[in-house]
């Protein structure tokens, strides 16, 4: 692969002169920059733009630190926000946070060293923000951009972009409760932030119908098929009454229908099933999935516009969901 010296060699002139010349540093002669851009056309030189880059003290890499790179819903929001970023010249790196706090505050260390362009956090678990503010105002000092996703942490400073949470759970249990469902169950990861704030919309949307909380109807689960099967089985077996199930997410509504239709349930004549995050299969299952949408697009176009920006706004950006209503509810 040809280099600068290279380019030099040929031109007859020196590596900085090379470098002055493709920087379009002004006080380079007209003849001499002639001479050097025949020179790289000739040998098909092309810089490395890694190397440019962490000589300016500043890469063009966003980190991406999600929170369980198993859950289906990070691979489609890594594939739009790698796409917009190219699209403004920028690279991404994913790192798994594995719902570990000590995991996040190592990778916001390490940020400035790894001569970051940014960070972006995407996470259900709760961020430490206070315990974590310091290294964060340091990073932003440097202007390196930290941007939370499905958090709304714009008060600490930080650009947020979140998307509604309780009032479409809110809307999806008034959906079923409307529909004559009374024995509505919630099954999700109830201590996450995001879990937390769709829990919420549950017990609201109860309210506003006169309906009683009821303690064994709300079943704490991973977002994992096997939490929402786990979940469903157990009530069976305890004899719980449950005419529909709202899930906080697709994986666990699938473990949800699964328990039922093992023990002959029929879906939704005997129990209703609500996911949220609209899988890629949600719409081609047998029942096909009613759930909360999601927009992977849009949050990767108001990434795309934060860095655009040199020294972006505390911005919040709030994403609304749309109940898709399919055979399972």
């Amino acid at each position: 692969m040809p280099t600068v010296l290279d380019v030099a060699r040929l031109a007859g002139v020196s590596s900085a002169t090379v470098s002055r010349v493709l920087s379009g540093d002004a006080k380079v002669s007209e003849h001499t920059r002639e001479r050097v851009l025949i020179a790289v056309k000739e040998i098909d030189y092309r810089p490395n733009e890694m190397a440019k880059s962490l000589r300016k003290g500043r890469g063009n890499s966003v980190a991406l630190l999600v929170g369980d790179i198993e859950q289906s819903i990070y691979s489609a929001l890594t594939k739009q926000v790698q796409m917009a970023l190219e699209e403004i010249g920028l690279d991404l790196a994913l790192y798994n946070l594995s719902h570990r706090d000590d995991r996040l505050n190592y990778l916001l260390d390490r940020a400035a060293a790894m001569q970051l362009r940014g960070v972006a956090i995407a996470t259900t678990d709760p961020i430490p923000v206070k315990q974590l503010l310091p290294v964060i105002t340091e990073l932003q000092k440097q202007k390196i951009c930290v941007v939370s996703i499905g958090q709304r942490l714009q008060k600490f400073g930080i650009p947020s972009i979140a998307y509604e949470e309780h009032e479409a759970t809110r809307r999806s249990v008034g959906y079923l409760i409307e529909s004559g469902r009374r024995e509505i169950a919630y099954v999700g990861r109830i201590t996450s932030a995001t879990g937390a704030d769709r829990y919420r919309g549950y017990r609201m949307a109860l309210s506003d119908a006169g309906i009683p909380l009821r303690k064994e109807l709300v079943w704490d689960a991973a977002y994992r098929h096997a939490g929402g099967y786990t979940a469903m089985n157990r009530a069976l077996e305890r004899g719980i009454a449950v005419d529909a199930v709202q899930a906080g997410s697709d994986e666990i509504a699938f473990g949800v229908m699964a328990a039922a239709l093992d023990r002959s349930l029929r879906i939704p004549q005997d129990i209703a099933v609500i996911g949220f995050g609209n899988t890629a299969w949600s719409e081609y299952a047998r029942p096909s999935l009613t759930t909360l949408s999601v927009s992977p697009e849009e949050v990767a176009a108001n990434m795309q516009a934060i860095f655009k920006t040199e020294q972006p706004e505390p911005l919040s950006v709030l994403i609304p969901r749309v109940l898709l209503r399919r055979q399972s509810a």
